[in-house]
C-alpha cells in the first residue's frame, strides 16, 4: 500500500514539474519568456486568422501536411496580449527592447516554400483580410504602404517577388511588405526553409537612444554571432503607435508554395518609460514633499525627544521611590537645578572646604516644601569607584542604614540631571555646622546631584 502511494505522489510531482516548466516566466512588468507553448498560454497570446497553438509551438498558419488545400493561401497572427509603451509624448525618449526567438519554417519534398514569417510590432492584434500570399499576414493589396498601418516588421521571406532580392532573405519592413532594407542569407550559409526541419535562433535588438535596429541569426544551438546580419537606423516614434503590440505573422501561397510557419520559443524585454509630466509631477512632489517631510520629521523628532526627556525626568524623579521604597522613612530626592541654584552654580565664594572625595559648598534650599529656607552643605562627589546607579544605590543604602550617636540619618538625595556626564555620585552624612563644630548638635541631609553632589542641610535638633 505504501509503495502505491509513493508512486502516485511521484507521478503527481512530475506532472507538476512539467506544468511549472511550461508556464511563461515573468521577471518584470515588461519582461517575459516562453520556453515552450501550450494551449493554456492563450491567456497571454492572442490568435488571429489561421493560427493556432499546438505541438508546443505557435503555428502561425494551418498546421497540416496532408491537405494541401487546407494549408494554401492562409495567413495568421499571434500577438502578446498587452501593448508596450515605446516612446514618450513629451520628449524624444524611446524604449529599447530585446527579443529572442526560435523559428522553424518547414516544407516537405515537393513544396517550393512560401511565403514567409515576420516578427511584428503593430498597433493592435487584428489581422488584415486577404493578407495571405505575398502579404505575409502584415498588409493586403489595399493597405500595403499606408502610414496608417503603423507597423514595423522583420520579415523572413521564402518566396521571391519582383521587389525581393531572392527567395531566402530577411528584411526590415515599415508599413509595407517591400523592405526598407534586406539581406540575402545564402552568403551566410542560412536557408530559411530547407527540405526537412531546421530550427533557427534570432535576436532582434533595438536601441532607443541610437535608434539602431539589429538582427542576428544562426542555426539553433550555435553561438550568437559577433556581427548582426541586418543593421539599420529607424526612429520607431515616426512609424508605430505609442502603445504597440509585439508578436508574429505569417502566410502561405498557392500550392506548391506552401510551408509550416512555427515559433518554438520567445522572450521579450522592453524598457519601462515614464512621461516627462510624470517626472515633473515627481519633481514637484519631491520639491514640496521632501521639505515638508523634513520639517515634519524634525517636529516629530522634537516631540519624541521632549516626550523622552519628560519620561526620563519622570523616571529619574521616581527612581528613589522605585529603588528605595523598601527602606524605612525613605530619603527624599532633590532636583539638580535646585541644588545648582542653592549654591549659586557652585560658586567659589560658596566653597566651605574640600574632603577626600570632593568639594563642599554652602547653600540655601527649601527641603521641606513649605517655603522655608534651610542652610545646607553640598558636596560635589568625585569618587571614581562608583560607576553607575546600581553601585550608587547599593552604597547609598549602606550609608542610609548606618546608626551612630554622631551621625544623622540620610533623609534626601537626587540621582542625576540630564546632559551632565559622567555619573559621579555623592553620599550623605551628618555635618555639624558651617564651621564644622559640634556644639549646636546639628544634623545634616545630603543628596546626589548630576555632577555627583552630596547635599547636607544644617538645622538644630
Amino acid at each position: 500500500m505504501s509503495i502505491n502511494v509513493a508512486i502516485i505522489i511521484l507521478l503527481i510531482t512530475l506532472l507538476n514539474v512539467v506544468e511549472i516548466q511550461a508556464a511563461p516566466l515573468f521577471s518584470g512588468p515588461n519582461n517575459f519568456a516562453f520556453d515552450t507553448f501550450e494551449v493554456a498560454d492563450e491567456e497571454y497570446l492572442k490568435r488571429q486568422g489561421d493560427s493556432s497553438i499546438n505541438s508546443e509551438a505557435l503555428q502561425l498558419t494551418t498546421d497540416t501536411t496532408s491537405d494541401h488545400d487546407a494549408i494554401s493561401n492562409r495567413s495568421g497572427r499571434i500577438m502578446y496580449f498587452k501593448p508596450f509603451k515605446l516612446w514618450s509624448s513629451s520628449d524624444d525618449k524611446q524604449a529599447s527592447f530585446n527579443s529572442t526567438f526560435v523559428i522553424n519554417i518547414n516544407r516537405l519534398t515537393g513544396w517550393t516554400a512560401g511565403e514567409g514569417l515576420a516578427f511584428l510590432i503593430a498597433p493592435d492584434i487584428s489581422i488584415p483580410a486577404a493578407s495571405f500570399g505575398q502579404w505575409l499576414g502584415l498588409t493586403n493589396a489595399s493597405t500595403n504602404g499606408s502610414q496608417s498601418n503603423q507597423i514595423v516588421a522583420i520579415e523572413f521571406d521564402t518566396e521571391k517577388q519582383d521587389y525581393d532580392p531572392d527567395d531566402n532573405h530577411i528584411g526590415l519592413n515599415i508599413n509595407s511588405v517591400i523592405s526598407t532594407k534586406n539581406v540575402s542569407l545564402g552568403p551566410h550559409n542560412i536557408t530559411l526553409s530547407p527540405e526537412g526541419s531546421t530550427n533557427h535562433k534570432v535576436w532582434v535588438h533595438y536601441n532607443g537612444s541610437s535608434k539602431l535596429m539589429e538582427v542576428y541569426m544562426v542555426r539553433d544551438g550555435e553561438p550568437k554571432p559577433e556581427k548582426p546580419l541586418l543593421s539599420e537606423t529607424i526612429n520607431l516614434k515616426d512609424h508605430v503607435n505609442q502603445e504597440s503590440y509585439f508578436g508574429f505573422a505569417a502566410s502561405t501561397g498557392s500550392f506548391p508554395a506552401i510551408e509550416l510557419n512555427c515559433v518554438l520559443k520567445w522572450s521579450l524585454e522592453v524598457d519601462v518609460l515614464k512621461e516627462e509630466s510624470d517626472s515633473i509631477s515627481l519633481k514637484i512632489g519631491l520639491g514640496v514633499g521632501v521639505p515638508a517631510g523634513v520639517i515634519l520629521l524634525v517636529v516629530l523628532c522634537g516631540v519624541l525627544y521632549v516626550k523622552k526627556r519628560r519620561r526620563r525626568s519622570d523616571e529619574e524623579s521616581n527612581f528613589f521611590d522605585k529603588s528605595l521604597s523598601w527602606l524605612p522613612e525613605m530619603p527624599k530626592e532633590f532636583k539638580y537645578k535646585d541644588i545648582k541654584k542653592a549654591t549659586n552654580n557652585f560658586h567659589e565664594s560658596m566653597r566651605l572646604g574640600e574632603g577626600g572625595f570632593g568639594i563642599v559648598y554652602k547653600g540655601i534650599l527649601n527641603i521641606k516644601d513649605d517655603n522655608t529656607s534651610t542652610e545646607i552643605a553640598v558636596k560635589q562627589f568625585s569618587r571614581d569607584k562608583i560607576k553607575g546607579k546600581d553601585d550608587f544605590l547599593a552604597e547609598l543604602t549602606i550609608i542610609y542604614r548606618l546608626r551612630h550617636r554622631n551621625l544623622v540619618r540620610l533623609i534626601g538625595g537626587t540621582m542625576s540631571a540630564p546632559h551632565v556626564p559622567p555619573f559621579k555620585p555623592s553620599f550623605t552624612w551628618p555635618l555639624m555646622d558651617a564651621s564644622f563644630s559640634t556644639t549646636e548638635g546639628t544634623f545634616s541631609t545630603s543628596t546626589l546631584s548630576s555632577k555627583g553632589c552630596s547635599v547636607t542641610n544644617k538645622s538644630s535638633e
